[in-house]
């Protein structure tokens, strides 16, 4: 992995966004650094070299679907169906989405999760099995509470705020372009964007499990994603991203592509 105990994307993805999205959304400063402190204290003993390397081995140079959990999702994973199964690229899979793709006997490579909208029982498993990034923000402190301690070995951390390592900042705000930053901090060839909608709609793999009450601050935060990952795309033209999400906003520097592309 370039650059492995700071990654280049995160520093530059905090230079250009953290401070806005912080003063735009009104987000506690203090509390996502006690949160990324609490995940520290969870994972700090952790040796992740040997991880780091399986999940780079598992990306570099490879094609690598990213799920977002949009309203688009289960139309995608229903048209990306057979490239999955036959050209197996690697799966990263933000939050939810996992589960999404579990109901298709679909295993993801990755699950990129800040732990709210996957069950805790598949986090657990891909914990195990796989690579689970899990995000500390000032908003999930009482969730890292519950959860990360009951993970597999196979977890490594992730913050918006300045990287303490092991817990790193590789870039990203929401869970989706999350997925993307940590997905290119290990260098795929290609990323194919399905059920990243970035719209007024609700996906029913994105909502919160843990909270009955809306979000009236979610628009903005998808609005902040989409930015995000589009600023990632401008600074990473070395990859090639396609966008199959059905019925996404269309994010500028991908290629609008259909799903028989990929069959």
């Amino acid at each position: 992995m370039a650059n492995e105990s700071a990654p280049q994307l995160g520093n530059l993805w905090h230079d250009k966004f953290y401070a806005l999205i912080r003063d735009s959304l009104g987000l506690d400063g203090a509390k996502d650094i006690s949160s990324r402190d609490l995940l520290w204290n969870l994972l700090h003993l952790q040796n992740d070299s040997d991880l780091l390397e399986e999940v780079e081995n598992s990306i570099k140079g490879r094609n690598v679907v990213v799920f977002g959990a949009g309203p688009s999702l289960e139309s995608d994973l229903t048209g990306l169906l057979s490239f999955l199964r036959e050209k197996k690229p690697t799966i990263v899979s933000s939050d939810g989405a996992a589960e999404a793709l579990l109901v298709r006997d679909v295993d993801s490579r990755i699950i990129v999760s800040d732990l709210d909208s996957c069950s805790e029982g598949t986090l657990k498993k891909y914990s195990e099995s796989e690579t689970v990034f899990a995000h500390a923000h000032g908003d999930n402190i009482e969730l890292i509470k519950k959860i990360v301690p009951r993970l597999g070995r196979k977890t490594l951390g992730t913050t918006q705020v300045a990287s303490r390592l092991p817990i790193r900042n590789f870039g990203g705000f929401t869970d989706g372009d999350r997925a993307c930053y940590v997905t290119c901090n290990f260098d795929p060839s290609s990323v194919i964007i399905a059920g990243m909608d970035f719209g007024r709609v609700e996906g029913s793999y994105s909502v919160n499990r843990y909270s009955d009450s809306p979000n009236p601050k979610r628009q903005t935060k998808l609005l902040w994603g989409k930015k995000s990952l589009e600023y990632l795309i401008s600074i990473y033209p070395e990859t090639k991203f396609y966008n199959v999400t059905k019925f996404g906003l269309q994010i500028e520097g991908t290629v609008r592509a259909s799903y028989d592309r990929f069959s």
